[in-house]
């Protein structure tokens, strides 16, 4: 008799490009994108970008991220060998039903048991994968958004330090004045103090995706040394089974 396939799992089994990925969505993101247009310190980075090709808060915003699309690829692979381990199972299963209708008795039996756990593992297998999947999205979500933030808040440092640099040279012009001093002078404290509170919120998200980050690898090790375990304890035949009647 013949066995067909009623699925092809090697069609899971794409190459993955680095790229390809679209960036996390953010409705935070797309409610202040539009503010950059009046950001003075956005002006001030769009121009040095023009001039030296260089964008200090882009540049900032990669180097928390790092190649965040890397991640976002494996987790790409990872779906694709659960998808993978689905078909296959379902090829193993088809084959031990039609298998199963031809043939039996004692060995019969055991084959038919041998092979429906086999498919049960493999399943098992790629439920691994969906999960390592899983962590590793966590990781690209929170990178890309931990970065997204801190780009938005050093936009903010840099807007508040203009306007610290505005208001001091307005407080120097009307020095002539006992008012303008004054003025200025509480007016540049409570500036720094809101640069220092953003500076403080980098510093806590930066510690927090450090935070998320050990722990997706953590359990990524932990998955990883499960479902090979589990899977690598299924014991293989040692040798074919001749049929005494053949």
């Amino acid at each position: 008799m013949s066995f067909e396939d009623v699925a092809e799992p090697t069609k899971n089994l794409t190459k993955i490009k680095v790229g390809d990925s679209d960036e996390p969505t953010s409705q935070y993101r797309e409610l202040t994108s539009y503010g950059d247009i009046l950001s003075p310190s956005a002006i001030v980075s769009k121009g040095l970008e023009f001039a030296f090709d260089f964008n200090p808060v882009d540049e900032a915003k990669q180097a928390i991220a790092g190649n965040w699309e890397e991640y976002a690829e494996c987790a790409k692979a990872w779906a694709g060998l659960n998808e993978f381990c689905t078909d296959l199972a379902s090829n193993i299963r088809a084959g031990n039903k039609g298998l199963d209708s031809a043939w039996s008795g004692n060995t019969a039996d055991s084959a038919y048991v041998y092979l429906e756990s086999l498919a049960k593992d493999v399943e098992a297998l790629g439920a691994t994968f969906d999960e390592l999947k899983d962590n590793y999205e966590v990781v690209t979500d929170g990178v890309w958004h931990a970065a997204e933030a801190c780009g938005d808040l050093l936009n903010g440092i840099l807007d508040t330090a203009l306007l610290v640099g505005i208001t001091a040279a307005a407080g120097a012009s009307t020095s002539f004045t006992l008012v303008g001093p004054v003025i200025a002078g509480g007016a540049i404290a409570g500036e720094v103090a809101a640069m220092m509170t953003m500076y403080a919120r980098i510093t806590t998200v930066i510690t927090e995706v450090q935070t998320m980050t050990s722990a997706a690898v953590a359990a990524v090790e932990q998955i990883s040394r499960l479902g090979q375990s589990s899977f690598t304890k299924y014991p293989l035949p040692e040798k074919g089974y001749d049929n005494p009647a053949v």
